[in-house]
């Protein structure tokens, strides 16, 4: 691996991180719905599942991934259910100004791996990182090149980048967060957030 391979590989792993999306759009939507801790924990299962992409790729298993239908039917239902769930939750708060009770109490441990989960099954059902790190990455990064000490360097390089830009985000989004005080503010933004969210786990559910 030489320093250019690493430079495009950092590049194209901001390209990836910073461009909007769907787990950036749900990262924001967990800011704006349970505040910045909720939207880590969320953003942090995203990064796990990257990962998961991205060691397929370096150990030659990507042809296997093809053949797990049934994990990645699994993992879009998590995503899918748990993105319907915000969805359901922010247009309820429109409707009725209440918010729906939680089926973890907030900021318990249930909530925050729940949380976690579905941020891992984001990646794992979205076309996006899959055609990213299977096919893309191999394209400008010679696989066969990398040791374990280049994939654990690499490694941190994407907790790096993904903190620093999944750090921006939720920052933004808090900072919209507290603007949301008036009733009618707050009914807008449910309603935004609620389309978002149903819009998206329509896309995980007929992507392929």
């Amino acid at each position: 691996m030489t320093p250019e391979n690493f430079l495009l590989f950092a590049g194209a792993l901001l390209v990836l991180f910073i461009t909007p999306g769907p787990g950036i759009a749900a990262m924001v939507a967990r800011t704006l719905d349970a505040g910045p801790v909720n939207a880590a924990i969320y953003g942090s299962g995203i990064l796990l599942g990257d990962m998961f992409w991205f060691t397929l790729a370096v150990t030659g298993l990507s042809a296997l991934a093809t053949q797990l239908s049934g994990f990645w039917l699994a993992a879009k239902l998590v995503g899918v259910t748990y993105l319907s769930w915000m969805a359901f939750r922010a247009f309820w708060s429109a409707w009725t100004g209440a918010r729906p009770k939680p089926v973890f109490r907030a900021g318990s441990k249930r909530s925050h791996a729940a949380t976690f989960i579905a941020g891992v099954a984001m990646p794992l059902s979205n076309p996006k990182p899959i055609v990213f790190y299977l096919t893309l990455v191999p394209a400008f990064v010679p696989l066969e090149a990398i040791t374990p000490a280049t994939y654990a360097l690499m490694l941190a390089m994407m907790t790096v980048l993904a903190v620093l830009t999944a750090g921006a985000y939720i920052g933004g989004a808090h900072r919209a967060r507290e603007w949301l005080v008036t009733p009618a503010v707050r009914r807008g933004a449910d309603i935004v957030t609620g389309l978002v969210m149903t819009g998206i786990a329509i896309l995980l559910l007929v992507a392929r």
